[in-house]
């Protein structure tokens, strides 16, 4: 076992907070110039910040997976929100700091498809009965509180609106006081490994007054750019997602709205974050506590002429991504090759310098977090289908960012559709190549390296 970074002869804590659909420009420590998010950007800040942090697929229970395991869909077999259900066991890595005498916990969204747990004590809590995904409780009345929803077919979705009870009674309140309530009776020489999962800014985007009004409609620009549907973009895109996305269904006016409720709720949940850091910090627990924040993907606020997730748009797939120690990590840095947020907790494992028998993912950012080192340039994966929708639930849909190439196939197993950009000709992703002859090079070397990935994934998964 290498040598410890850490100076004391404990192991350190480690407090991972998690969001879901999460966009970086969201916080101010990703240079958004409307983000009003101090709590967060405070540990960002003198930490270390990964620009370009790709999530291991962009829809909820195969990212979360994946994160817990430290391997691809392809490879837990969990590629869609329900897919996975009493299969196999999934080797969460949370075991191997259980069995280093780590207490485990997590509170608030889990939304893993496995039939064993992943921490010794988990508070399962997403929604109230105040407002859940598609409706306020029956005492409230929509109308009252500006409600924003996606038209009622397929699904109605609460885009924006005001919460209608006090910021108490919400569930990111209840999910920190609970984590509070805990770390009080934890005993003060076991180490924990505690997960804060908080369903926020996922749908029902409802922050509570007065974080509903802290934004104006003008305060969040988008580059005119991401405005609109992408000319030649995936067949998948135009002919299935988007009749369950289509930022058309919406006006102008309510693609405003959404926007404001959406930061408003990311600044209300920075409030709730720094109500817990700051409890910690008075009572002496962040000492010697690693900080990871990281959501689980992004969101389309109207953008791409969508609304929620399901692309591998850069606003979907690069997620708030860092990290904090008060003395054994780099201060004040950013790395910005792209790397994947699957390796969170293979990275925790190698820092901490736990024993190991089968680590499914061989790579660590460790240097990165010492050193503040920018990571060898390696090629990255995402993956997903839209089975979440009840659509093409065989079609795996498979993304590789490879340098400056980004290329996403879709296939069953032949390949019937596919992009190609360039990001740094084309960052907002407005040309798609793939049908170019004058890339036919280059889209060939990516497939290929798709397909090699999958084959090399899936032979493990029988392994």
């Amino acid at each position: 076992m290498k040598k410890s970074i850490f100076r004391t002869q404990n192991y350190p804590n480690v407090l991972w907070i998690m969001t879901d659909e999460q966009r970086t420009d969201s916080l101010g420590c990703y240079g958004s110039s409307w983000a009003i998010t101090p709590y967060l950007d405070k540990y960002a800040k003198n930490g270390v910040i990964f620009k370009n942090a790709i999530t291991p697929a962009p829809v909820c229970v195969p990212a979360r997976a994946s994160l817990l395991t430290g391997q691809y869909p392809s490879r837990t077999g969990i590629w869609w929100n329900h897919n996975g259900k009493d299969k196999r066991k999934l080797e969460h890595l949370t075991y191997i700091f259980e069995d280093a005498g780590y207490a485990t916990a997590s509170f608030g969204k889990q939304h893993y498809s496995s039939p064993n747990k992943a921490f010794q004590t988990e508070y399962h809590i997403e929604v109230n009965e105040i407002v859940d995904f598609y409706s306020y409780g029956s005492k409230y009345n929509e109308k009252e509180f500006n409600v924003i929803k996606y038209p009622p077919n397929p699904y109605a979705w609460i885009l924006g609106g005001r919460y209608p009870e006090m910021m108490e009674k919400t569930v990111e309140s209840e999910v920190i006081q609970k984590v509070i309530a805990w770390l009080k009776q934890h005993p003060k020489n076991q180490p924990f490994f505690l997960r804060v999962s908080i369903n926020a800014p996922h749908t029902p985007v409802v922050p509570p007054y007065p974080f509903d009004c802290i934004y104006r409609v003008d305060d969040i620009k988008y580059p005119i750019e991401v405005e609109g549907l992408r000319y030649g973009c995936s067949r998948w895109i135009k002919e299935a997602l988007l009749h369950f996305a289509d930022a058309k269904r919406l006006t102008a006016e309510q693609i405003g709205e959404i926007r404001r409720y959406y930061y408003g709720e990311v600044s209300f949940l920075d409030y709730q974050c720094g109500i817990l850091l700051n409890w910690m910090e008075e009572n002496s627990l962040l000492d010697n506590t690693i900080i990871v924040f990281v959501s689980d993907h992004g969101t389309h606020l109207g953008d791409y002429g969508l609304v929620q997730k399901q692309t591998f748009y850069e606003p979907v797939i690069n997620v708030p991504f860092f990290f904090w120690h008060s003395y054994a990590f780099a201060k004040g840095v950013t790395i910005n090759t792209p790397i994947e947020t699957r390796l969170l907790l293979p990275t925790l494992i190698d820092l901490i310098g736990l024993q190991n028998k089968e680590i499914y993912c061989e790579e660590s950012l460790s240097d990165c977090l010492m050193f503040g080192k920018e990571p060898e340039m390696k090629p990255i994966f995402s993956e997903f289908t839209l089975g979440s929708f009840g659509i093409m639930h065989n079609n795996k849909i498979v993304m590789v960012r490879d340098k400056n190439w980004k290329l996403s196939i879709c296939f069953t197993p032949e390949i019937e559709d596919g992009a190609l950009y360039n990001l740094d000709d084309d960052p907002y992703e407005c040309t798609n190549l793939y049908y170019d002859a004058k890339y036919k090079d280059v889209r060939q070397k990516l497939v290929e390296m798709v397909l090699r990935h999958l084959e090399k994934e899936q032979s493990k998964q029988q392994k």
